[in-house]
């Protein structure tokens, strides 16, 4: 195993001395210049850091910039590691970490050591979150959805940049206003606002733990990522049988989405996780998965129409169910599905708020079909039918019945209807 140290060129040195990282693998060295300098009185041999005191102030944004770079060359040596199928040669290691750390550290010593500008951090967070550097609470990689909404959050402030000066100072109520406004001018939704706030809000946290940020109206009432329920629909357990129905057999592609869809609709998984169901997750008459999103340890029955589906695919696949595509191919797929079911060509007012404005608009069932529907549906209908919630949020794995109430799309004449057929069985169960 590689290690990776740091030592002072001259520990005994009467004014600042570089920084040197040392890689050691199977007896080969490269000692790899920071371009960081301290003063000895203020390392810290045993923790290979800046201490942290009153002459020092700006320690913890000095050891942020050695951690990023320790943890940049550890994942450099990872990398070629595995793409050379060898052990790569310092040189190799030095010039592969050069382009990695290109712009990205400054040669500032430690009286003067330069913070990085709002934007520069921000894309130092999207690197470290990309490399596997910046981990989830979970202890996971961010999926590449998230590396491409951190990029599409940058990219929006640097048009925004152009107009307001972006710095951690300027992080204010203004700022907060004008930005939301910047996003409503470009007709986005509330719901979508509220995304690239949160973002911005996550990122601030990163610079405020790294010591490069110690304004914190970030965290006050004011700066509120919004989020309201979006608009979406459910297919109830006919609608689901009539798409199940459906003759696709002179279109295979079509008719593996469909499969792969209805899968969706009885395991109430969501689409990362319905869609790489492995061999070793189908133990008998149950599936039992660790959920991509969460971590959260599910058990789930596998339904009569799952079984049937399983049995179609069972020698062409190892899993016995249709390969996956990527999912905006697929939500598009869905529709062309949808779009021949009859009871889906049904009016549906939608509601958004987009630019700030409450909009109106009517579209058919189908046109509102998506992979996220499947998992939708699962919990309302089973919801419907009576199972206890709380027993139900242990199969979608949700862990707050808040977040799980969210799925279910009952209306209020139907929860009304429900508590009727409660208190109807009471009566009967009392005489």
């Amino acid at each position: 195993m590689a290690k990776f140290n740091y030592y002072l060129k001259d520990k005994f040195a009467e004014k600042e001395t570089p920084i040197h990282l040392y890689i050691r693998h199977e007896g080969k060295r490269l000692v790899y210049s920071t371009g960081k300098f301290i003063h000895p009185k203020f390392w810290n041999e045993e923790t290979q850091q800046a201490r942290q005191v009153k002459d020092f102030p700006n320690a913890k944004i000095f050891n942020s910039n050695l951690k990023f770079i320790q943890d940049t060359a550890f994942k450099v040596f990872e990398d070629l590691t595995f793409r050379l199928e060898r052990n790569p040669a310092p040189q190799e290691i030095k010039s592969e970490l050069d382009r990695e750390l290109k712009d990205l550290q400054g040669n500032a010593s430690t009286d003067s050591e330069i913070k990085p500008t709002f934007m520069g951090l921000f894309k130092r967070f999207i690197i470290e979150s990309e490399q596997g550097i910046r981990l989830t609470a979970s202890g996971k990689r961010f999926d590449k959805r998230s590396i491409q909404k951190y990029n599409t959050v940058f990219d929006k402030l640097e048009q925004f940049g152009k107009r307001y000066h972006l710095a951690f100072e300027t992080i204010d109520q203004n700022f907060y206003t004008k930005f939301v406004n910047f996003l409503n001018k470009e007709k986005y939704s509330l719901n979508n606002v509220g995304k690239y706030i949160q973002v911005i809000k996550t990122f601030l946290t990163y610079a405020t733990d790294n010591g490069y940020n110690t304004n914190m109206f970030f965290q006050s009432k004011q700066f509120k990522a919004h989020k309201v329920p979006g608009f979406s629909i459910y297919l109830n357990e006919r609608e689901i049988n009539e798409l199940y129905q459906i003759d696709l057999s002179s279109t295979p592609h079509l008719e593996r989405v469909r499969d792969l869809f209805i899968v969706g609709c009885w395991t109430g998984l969501r689409f990362s996780d319905f869609t790489n169901i492995q061999p070793k997750n189908i133990d008998g008459d149950f599936l039992k998965i660790t959920t991509f999103k969460t971590g959260e340890k599910v058990i789930i029955p596998i339904h009569r129409t799952v079984k049937e589906i399983m049995a179609k695919y069972k020698d062409r696949y190892p899993n016995s169910l249709p390969p996956a595509i990527v999912n905006q191919k697929m939500n598009a797929y869905l529709k062309d599905i949808a779009k021949q079911v009859d009871s889906l060509k049904t009016g549906v007012e939608v509601e958004i708020i987009k630019g700030g404005l409450k909009v109106n608009t009517e579209k058919q069932k189908w046109e509102l079909v998506t992979t996220h529907t499947a998992r939708r549906s699962f919990a309302t209908n089973v919801y419907k039918s009576g199972f206890p919630a709380i027993s139900l949020m242990k199969i979608t794995g949700h862990k707050t019945e808040k977040a799980f109430l969210l799925y279910i799309k009952v209306t209020p004449e139907e929860n009304a209807h429900k508590l009727l057929e409660h208190w109807n069985k009471s009566v009967l169960k009392v005489s």
